[in-house]
């Protein structure tokens, strides 16, 4: 009998055993099919998960359902969005309701290793609203599949963000164990938790409150489900080394408002607790910072909030009797006294008030003292504030670690203030009341972060509600110095109201200016070894007019003396007003604007008078120079223009060339053109050097500087027997395209060129019955074309391109000579008969020469186009 009853015991426990194995793979397909397309069913959002396992070993009484791998994104606005990734999640369904069919009774929940990112854009639209919208009430034929009957839940090595952009609000979770223990199927429990943060970080308005904070809190909360009212109990929470209680309840009534009435407190806790939880500090060697004296911070929340009301609340906080010391350093902060109160009695933003009555704290001996206080923050902000001190600001590196820093100098001040904001919106400065100085001397400045050392010898502020006049200012950066006074107005409509330009005129004076050295390390370029500047950006919101006079200036490879007239800083665009100075041995005025409007394209429109300036260091100084005028590398001599330009920049500060736009007049006073490849190409074409040094003086040429080319309208330029007339351009790509109009020596047209003319001017004469000779000189066309490096020479015959149409031509040359000879021997004798005659043998005489001339000119002309139309 025993036998048989161990027999019937194994087998009943081996069929409980497979049963166990075998019930989740009965289930498995219709718990699966069940969950996901109750997901698809219910929600706006790519839901997947690699993988599934069912076990009813490891959760028995329950049926384990665990989910692989489970990513939730977004759609439409969040496409891009993984709203949660999760490793595993766990979900313990009652066996029996699996059993059933019916209703699953979800029983403990567990996330291994979740990522969940909630955002909420600046339209309020948050990524977690994915439900589908469905009936208003639940029908009794479309009842839920699943019931929740939780018992537990927990959060394993989880890293949660929450961002909301309507809001300014950022939070950071990271490396969060949360659990909770409570019997949700009852109405009223105490929901036992358990939570660790490794790193909170908590923003708002881009200010870090928090930053990676460690947190530890046990928090019992009593749950009333029917009343929907959740209460803290006394609890524990620990942030850093400050620890915290925070006490109080939550009820969210059905009328949708939620009723809050909570307290906090850290009584008489130590200083360095509660400066655990300032970023800075905590990061510098907190556990090395010496600090004593207390801290106390108190405060409540109470009332209804609801989009139409906040509830009331309150914070106070005192620092007594305290020091803070870095161990490695001499000097302290001492007799730290501080009190401060925000109160806010009803809820109305507009009805807070902060107060902090008086403060107290000595940097090593000098010691610092204060007030403040702001009301309707709202409607029209009230501040009535005060601080008065002196300050050794050496001092001040005995006391903060500074590394790579050095700092000197005594700052003192003594500054009030109290008025309404109202006051200065309406301009009536008087009413607010700001007055003050602030001293500086002998302040020193240098370390890594700044490019060259800073020296301000003395500067001094005095404030009053229309303006503050600084006067005595004395600095140098470097080798640069600078000397200034001045006014800054409307500084406190610039504060306190958005959109006000901070106005101001200034004195500025300098014997020095290295604008290489201030604008820091340059961008390297390594091909050429040479460095590249960097876009100065203009301030915005700020109108500004200064006068310069500056002695000497280094820029790029400038060096400028002289320098003196007016700046208007004004809506990211400087303005140079009367501009002078002088650079490469000649002076230049400017009038035009520098703008960095669109800070990634800077635009120049300056109109210069440029006066007697060196060709050669213009070629070297300028980059528009020798992209453009590539001859003034050949060139020795000066030269003056007037030059309205006009161009877009580059990230380097450099013209683009495409975009130039210029136009104006050169006047090459003296100069020497030698070994320049066009000239020298023209001087073999003609077989002549004389092009090979070209000698100009008072040379007037009107030129103007668009699509990349610069185009020259027609000069002329004299050199020995030979006349050249030069019109044409060239372009950033050194392409040439001009036309030289020459006269030249008859001799140099060669053999052929000379017999075909001679023969055309006998016809001609035999024809005519005249005696016309062809001159010494003729008409030629040197067309230039390829580059400036590799240039071609087209020599032409004005008037024709073949040897007979190019003849005929010098023959109509050589009659307009003789034409010209005629008319001129009319004259001479005209001119001896004026000699002799009465005033009316005058007037004779000139009709005699008008008939002369006309006489001469018609047989001339008929005779040539008989000739020619033979």
């Amino acid at each position: 009998m025993l036998k048989k009853v161990l027999i019937t015991c194994a087998i009943v426990i081996a069929v409980l055993l497979a049963a166990a194995t075998a019930v989740p793979f009965f289930f498995k397909d219709s718990i699966v099919a069940k969950v996901k397309s109750s997901i698809n069913e219910n929600v706006n959002a790519k839901v997947d998960f690699k993988d599934f396992d069912l076990t009813l070993i490891s959760s028995f009484p329950n049926l384990g359902l665990q989910l692989n791998n489970l990513t939730v994104i977004g759609v439409d606005s969040f496409a891009t969005d993984t709203l949660a990734n999760i490793e595993q999640l766990q979900i313990d369904v009652n066996l029996m309701s699996v059993i059933k069919g019916e209703t699953y009774d979800i029983r403990s929940v567990s996330l291994d290793k979740p990522s969940i990112y909630a955002k909420v854009l600046k339209s309020g639209k948050a990524n977690w609203d994915i439900a589908k919208p469905g009936p208003a009430e639940p029908t009794p034929s479309q009842p839920t599949s699943f019931k929740a009957a939780l018992k537990k839940y927990s959060i394993n090595e989880g890293k949660i963000i929450y961002e909301d952009a309507s809001l300014g609000f950022f939070m950071e979770l990271d490396n969060l164990n949360h659990s909770g223990k409570g019997d949700f199927t009852q109405d009223l429990f105490v929901l036992e938790t358990e939570s660790s943060i490794e790193k909170l970080t908590v923003k708002y308005g881009g200010i870090p409150y928090l930053n990676k904070v460690n947190l530890a809190a046990t928090l019992p909360i009593e749950m009333d489900m029917k009343q929907m009212k959740f209460t803290l109990k006394e609890n524990e929470i620990k942030l850093n080394e400050l620890l915290l209680s925070f006490v109080g309840s939550l009820a969210m009534p059905s009328n949708g408002d939620m009723v809050i009435d909570f307290k906090f407190d850290a009584q008489k806790s130590e200083l360095k607790n509660f400066l655990s939880l300032i970023p800075a500090i905590y990061a510098a060697n907190f556990k090395d910072l010496q600090a004593s004296g207390k801290f106390a911070m108190s405060g409540f929340t109470k009332g209804i909030y609801n989009e139409k009301s906040l509830p009331a609340f309150n914070l106070n906080m005192a620092i007594e009797n305290g020091k803070i010391k870095y161990p490695s350093l001499p000097s302290a902060i001492n007799n730290i006294q501080v009190k401060t109160t925000i109160n806010n009695p009803d809820g109305v933003i507009d009805h807070t008030e902060v107060n902090v009555p008086a403060f107290h704290l000595e940097f090593g001996s000098a010691p610092i003292d204060g007030r403040l206080l702001v009301k309707t923050p709202v409607s029209d902000p009230y501040v009535e504030m005060a601080m008065k001190g002196k300050l050794d600001l050496k001092q001040l590196t005995t006391i903060f670690p500074m590394k790579d820093m050095q700092l000197s100098g005594l700052l003192d001040a003594d500054l009030t203030a109290n008025g309404h904001k109202s006051s200065i919106d309406k301009g009536k400065y008087e009413e607010f009341k700001a007055a003050g100085k602030l001293a500086l001397t002998s302040f020193n400045y240098s370390g890594a972060n700044v490019p060259k050392p800073v020296s301000i010898p003395s500067a001094n502020m005095t404030f009053n509600p229309k303006n503050i006049t600084l006067s005595n200012l004395s600095a140098k950066v470097g080798a640069s110095d600078f000397q200034a006074n001045g006014t800054v107005n409307n500084y406190l409509a610039y504060v306190f109201k958005k959109n006000q330009p901070l106005q101001g005129t200034f004195n500025v004076s300098s014997n020095l200016i290295n604008v290489n050295e201030l604008m820091g390390p340059a961008a390297v370029e390594t091909k050429n070894d040479t460095t590249k500047l960097t876009v100065v950006e203009v301030p915005g919101n700020i109108d500004f007019t200064m006068t310069a006079k500056v002695a000497r200036v280094l820029y790029d490879n400038m060096d400028i003396q002289n320098a003196h007239g007016a700046m208007i800083v004004k809506d990211k665009t400087i303005f140079f007003k009367d501009m002078s100075l002088n650079m490469l041995d000649g002076s230049v005025t400017m009038n035009g604007s520098y703008a960095t409007t669109d800070a990634k394209k800077p635009k120049v429109d300056i109109a210069f008078g440029i006066d007697k300036m060196n060709i050669q260091k213009a070629f070297a100084t300028f980059n528009t120079v020798k992209m453009l005028a590539p001859i003034a590398k050949y060139t020795n001599g000066s030269f003056s223009t007037n030059l309205k330009f006009n161009t877009d920049l580059d990230h380097n500060m450099m013209p683009v060339y495409s975009s130039i736009n210029a136009e104006g007049i050169t006047n090459i006073i003296q100069a020497i053109v030698e070994g320049f490849e066009p000239m020298n190409k023209l001087s073999m074409a003609l077989n002549t050097d004389k092009f090979k040094k070209l000698e100009v003086n008072n040379l007037l040429a009107k030129f103007r500087i668009e699509e990349g080319r610069l185009k020259v309208s027609p000069f002329d330029i004299k050199k020995g027997d030979f006349l050249m007339n030069v019109q044409g351009s060239n372009g950033i790509d050194q392409s040439m395209d001009y036309k030289l109009a020459l006269n030249v020596p008859r001799s140099m047209l060669g053999s052929q060129a000379n017999a075909t003319v001679n023969s055309l001017v006998s016809q001609f004469n035999s024809k005519t019955g005249t005696n016309v000779s062809v001159g010494e000189t003729v008409k030629v066309n040197a067309i230039l074309g390829g580059s400036i490096t590799k240039p071609t020479v087209k020599l032409q015959l004005a008037g024709g391109s073949d040897g007979k149409s190019a003849a005929q031509t010098v023959l109509a040359q050589a009659v307009d000579q003789k034409k010209a000879e005629v008319e001129t021997k009319a004259k001479e004798e005209v001119a001896k008969l004026k000699e002799q005659a009465t005033e009316q043998a005058k007037q004779k005489v000139d009709t005699v020469k008008k008939q002369a001339t006309e006489k001469v000119k018609s047989e001339i002309k008929n005779k040539l186009k008989g000739f020619f139309g033979s």
